[in-house]
């Protein structure tokens, strides 16, 4: 009787045992999908072999979950081995739910065929391409792959590809800003260009014009004296020809900066402005006496500068004027303020018609090239202020 109690308790433990592996082994599975495990000890005729798991060391696996690239080791159907946190973050899905999907699942299905043509060919060199994954919750996430054949150390087999993926919307967004500056800048010069030809057309076509007369008119002169008169006032004409031109080339080329400095050149121009529109000037400048600006920071300030003032002058029928440069530990401040008409800035083009439009624009896109950024506070009939800010590392 104790023979048969025996036999009928080790299929029992048998039991038992076979249980014992089996949730070992779905324990083993989770933690390996989870990428908890390190390294597998597989049993062979000549001894343990251990097979380390990507990302086993912790060194590289707080390296490859630091990187800004995503991570992925896919098998050779593709399925994902693993995975750095940042692979999870570019396709929003939790790193639980990536390990042991296949990666193509991220991609969309129009362009699936040419993705398994990129990573087939990955499995013999290296390839990368630009295409779109799928992130979850359906959007859409431009990217660069780079594919490398996966290699054992001391073996020419490939047991699958490295993968590792950039997120290029940052890029895709600044070359768009890029194109569009680009495009602005072009459309600027040329406004510029039409400005200074109606100049010359308006003021120094006319002056040479009443030049040519008065010229013809000496010849034509009876007495030496009515000669001499007409001599005199051509002089005058002649001399505010002269300013004109000189102006329109310092409107050219601002050659001031190169020979007294910004200060000095913010301060003149100022002045000029005040007493050839009979507007009340208050100039202020501080922490920029010592340290000279970069050069292009100085032209596009100098730059503002007159656009506004211009505007001042075409639009606003200001009776004073303020301008104050101020040099801030990281930052540089150009601030433009009158008393004048004002107008809506809400209100977008037509508050701000014709030039005083085009010049608010010009002056963001000068500013925007030196990662500058432009305010503009107005109220009509409470004039407006203009404040430019430049970050003085961008510049």
């Amino acid at each position: 009787m104790i023979k048969k109690r025996k036999a009928a308790r080790r299929p029992q433990a048998g039991v038992r045992e076979l249980r014992d592996r089996l949730k070992m082994a779905e324990e083993t599975l989770r933690a390996i999908r989870a990428g908890e495990v390190d390294a597998i000890v597989v049993a062979r005729a000549r001894g343990e072999h251990v097979i380390t798991l990507a990302g086993a060391e912790l060194a590289y696996r707080i390296l490859f979950d630091q990187m800004n690239e995503g991570a992925v080791t896919l098998t050779r159907d593709g399925t994902i081995a693993y995975c750095n946190r940042r692979f999870a973050d570019i396709v929003r899905t939790p790193l639980g739910r990536v390990i042991g999907t296949p990666l193509r699942q991220f991609v969309p299905p129009a362009e699936q065929p040419a993705f398994d043509a990129l990573v087939a060919a990955g499995h013999r060199e290296n390839r990368r391409a630009d295409t779109t994954f799928r992130a979850d919750g359906g959007g859409l996430v431009p990217v660069s792959v780079s594919i490398a054949p996966l290699q054992l150390e001391g073996s020419r087999d490939v047991i699958g590809v490295i993968g590792v993926v950039t997120d290029i919307s940052e890029r895709e967004r600044a070359e768009e800003l890029r194109n569009r500056l680009i495009q602005q800048a072009v459309t600027a010069q040329e406004e510029e260009r039409r400005r200074i030809a109606r100049e010359l057309h308006d003021e120094a076509g006319q002056s040479l014009t009443a030049l040519l007369v008065g010229l013809r008119t000496i010849e034509e002169s009876r007495t030496v004296t009515e000669a001499a008169e007409l001599a005199q006032r051509l002089r005058g004409i002649a001399a505010q020809t002269l300013d004109e031109v000189g102006r329109l080339s310092r409107g050219l080329h601002p050659s001031i900066l190169e020979e007294v400095g910004l200060p000095a050149a913010v301060t003149r121009h100022a002045q000029e402005f005040g007493q050839l529109h009979a507007v009340a000037v208050d100039v202020r400048i501080e922490r920029l006496e010592t340290e000279q600006l970069p050069p292009a920071l100085q032209a596009t300030v100098y730059r503002i500068l007159q656009e506004a003032l211009t505007n001042v002058a075409k639009h606003a029928s200001a009776r004073s004027v303020s301008v104050r440069l101020v040099r801030h530990e990281a930052t540089v401040e150009l601030r433009v303020q009158d008393d004048g008409a004002g107008f809506d800035p809400a209100a977008g083009a037509e508050a701000a018609p014709g030039d005083r439009h085009l010049g608010l624009q010009a002056m963001r896109e000068r500013a925007a090239l030196l990662g500058g950024s432009v305010n503009v506070e107005s109220r009509p009939g409470a004039g407006t202020t203009i404040t430019v800010h430049f970050p003085m590392r961008q510049a």
